[in-house]
């Protein structure tokens, strides 16, 4: 599993709870509740899974890093199936300050709607979201064994970091283009083969402008008119469930043969100059999907999703 922030939101109602009554006040529980590991240990507890289990704590990429760490334990043949993804839980006040004070957060407070707006040239930070998103991971030959309903094949993962910044991404991008051609090169997949791309798109100035650039770099020609959708205008920025989040939405882009448009999007700029879909979506279904995650520390992961054959 992965989460950003773990049971920080927690945490913070138990400081509370603990000014205003003591520390008998306080749920017994705390210690147990609010360390990242949770997440995962919860999981294996209340089924018995006993294989590998960890979780990380890679700020908006954790969710993207536990199902490429899953995808690792599978083709080492560590497992046969795994459970990976993401859960966020981060809506209190501390959580909200804290992104607000280094202004990640957009400050449309007067149109939450429309606050949020990956790759426009208006954007000015995301809206926190909350929720988590698993994928059952298992071999192809276990899968078919089984006779499970396939969604997608993951044929590969990147991981690499800009040691550049805490929370600004290297300008060149040239870690996060890495990190995608390492994904691309596990697949054993050209670029060119790429017809839609699941960006980290967090609405922020740096970030979309960045990720754009390190797009187009990878991609070379074929970015011109392969399908770009973030879908965090949806359903928030979820901080590490995002990336689990996203991966789904590539799965059942699929399966249901439609991209859905990257909300709120309306004129791009000279940096963000890509196919975003908008409006009301795209009739497609895509054959082979890049799906991004960048965090703070300069954190990037990617993973290559294929249409089953």
């Amino acid at each position: 599993m992965g989460t950003a922030l773990g049971g920080t939101a927690y945490a913070e109602e138990q400081v509370q709870n603990l000014a205003a009554g003591g520390l008998r006040a306080v749920d017994p529980r705390v210690a147990l509740t609010t360390f990242g590991g949770a997440a995962s240990c919860s999981v294996a507890i209340e089924f018995g899974f006993s294989g590998p289990n960890s979780t990380n704590a890679m700020s908006c990429a954790s969710g993207t890093i536990a199902i490429g760490e899953a995808w690792r334990l599978l083709r080492e043949g560590l497992a046969d199936a795994a459970i990976a993804g993401g859960v966020e839980a981060p809506l209190a006040p501390l959580c909200f300050g804290a992104f607000a004070i280094i202004r990640a957060m957009s400050t449309r407070n007067n149109d939450p709607e429309h606050a949020c707006r990956p790759f426009d040239r208006d954007r000015d930070g995301f809206i926190m979201g909350e929720g988590a998103c698993c994928l059952v991971l298992e071999r192809w030959d276990h899968a078919v064994a089984r006779g499970a309903r396939i969604y997608a094949e993951l044929a590969g993962y990147g991981n690499t970091n800009d040691a550049f910044h805490m929370t600004a991404p290297r300008p060149d991008g040239s870690q996060a283009v890495r990190c995608m051609r390492l994904a691309l090169e596990r697949a054993a997949l050209p670029a060119s083969r790429i017809d839609f791309v699941s960006p980290h798109g967090s609405s922020t100035p740096l970030n979309d402008s960045t990720e754009s650039l390190a797009i187009r770099r990878v991609l070379g020609e074929t970015a011109n008119h392969v399908a770009v959708s973030g879908s965090k205008p949806y359903h928030g920025h979820a901080l590490g469930a995002s990336g689990a989040m996203e991966a789904a939405l590539c799965c059942l882009a699929v399966q249901r043969g439609w991209i859905p448009p990257t909300l709120n999007f309306e004129r791009g700029d000279e940096h963000c100059d890509l196919d975003y879909v908008a409006g009301g979506g795209r009739t497609h279904r895509p054959s082979a999907c890049l799906s991004n995650s960048f965090g703070f520390g300069g954190i990037n992961a990617s993973l290559v999703l294929l249409a089953p054959t």
